[in-house]
């Protein structure tokens, strides 16, 4: 019995993800029409970019990439002047 139970509370639940992740992806196709964005309109591009993983970037992450690439700007420079 709670066996049934699992199976059925997962499949519900994948169910509801998957309704969920199409509502997502028909408003952004919506917008995206009426702004006339035409790589918003992309269905498959669109169902990519919403199945990658979610990840989070700190401030302190993208100041020192920041801080690389003016220093890779500032060598390329250097590189250029020589």
């Amino acid at each position: 019995m709670m066996r049934q139970g699992l199976s059925q509370y997962q499949a519900v639940q994948k169910s509801a993800t998957t309704l969920e992740h199409n509502t997502v992806l028909e408003k952004i196709i919506e917008k995206a029409a009426l702004y006339d964005i035409a790589f918003l309109q992309n269905r498959a591009l669109m169902e990519t970019i919403l199945d990658f993983p979610e990840k989070s970037v700190d401030v302190k992450m993208i100041l020192k990439m920041e801080e690389l690439l003016l220093w890779l700007s500032q060598t390329q420079e250097g590189a250029g002047m020589s």
